[in-house]
């Protein structure tokens, strides 16, 4: 059996000294793929950090200004109901002391404006407490709750996760790009060269003489 490989040996050997220096290319293209993976990693690790800074710093400045300024108005309205406690004790007493008078003495002058006084000092503490209701309100309703401090602090994070998982898809996107498994080209090129010079006859009987010794 002959076997005329003179102008498609050449022709095959011409594009294999072509492509190696093409491989090298590939190498080094393969290399700077990767270089760049790497720094689109990097950016979006700083990028998550940085994101993460500020909604924290954000969160805590919030969180931590809902609870001073509740704190102020929880303070004086514990010492104003104190006072108002402590005005009502001394309003019994005087109470009772006008009570005591008034059953030694029988005189009603002297219980009524004993009466009159207290309902004046009643209505001061009546309005202080109201004072002291009015100021609690606004920590009762807040512009910004805790709850909703946390809850914005949540839906920002999740508004910068859409980011992220889409500079993450780029990423999955360039190591794909780099790990296709098409076989080489050139292995193609090689099996059908040896496909056109008839050298899977010689295959097939090499194959056969080596089943034959066994």
């Amino acid at each position: 059996m002959k076997f005329d490989a003179s102008f498609d040996e050449r022709q095959w050997l011409q594009n294999l000294s072509t492509k190696s220096g093409f491989m090298g290319k590939n190498v080094k293209a393969t290399k700077a793929g990767l270089k760049d993976a790497h720094d689109m990693v990097e950016s979006l690790k700083e990028m998550i950090r940085a994101d993460l800074r500020a909604q924290r710093s954000g969160f805590e400045e919030a969180l931590a200004s809902r609870l001073h300024q509740a704190e102020d108005v929880i303070l004086q309205s514990a010492k104003a109901k104190v006072a108002i406690i402590a005005g009502v004790g001394v309003m019994r007493k005087d109470l009772d002391r006008a009570q005591r008078k008034f059953a030694k003495s029988n005189d009603v002058e002297e219980l009524r404006t004993a009466l009159v006084a207290l309902s004046n000092s009643l209505a001061k503490l009546r309005s202080t407490n109201s004072e002291v209701v009015e100021s609690l309100s606004t920590v009762l309703n807040p512009t910004l709750s805790a709850v909703e401090v946390v809850e914005r602090f949540a839906s920002d994070l999740q508004r910068s996760a859409g980011t992220w998982e889409r500079h993450g898809r780029e990423i999955d996107d360039a190591i794909m790009e780099l790990s296709q498994e098409n076989q080489p080209a050139e292995m193609v090129e090689l099996e059908a060269y040896i496909e056109r010079q008839g050298y899977n006859a010689l295959l097939g009987e090499a194959h056969s003489s080596s089943n034959e010794s066994e």
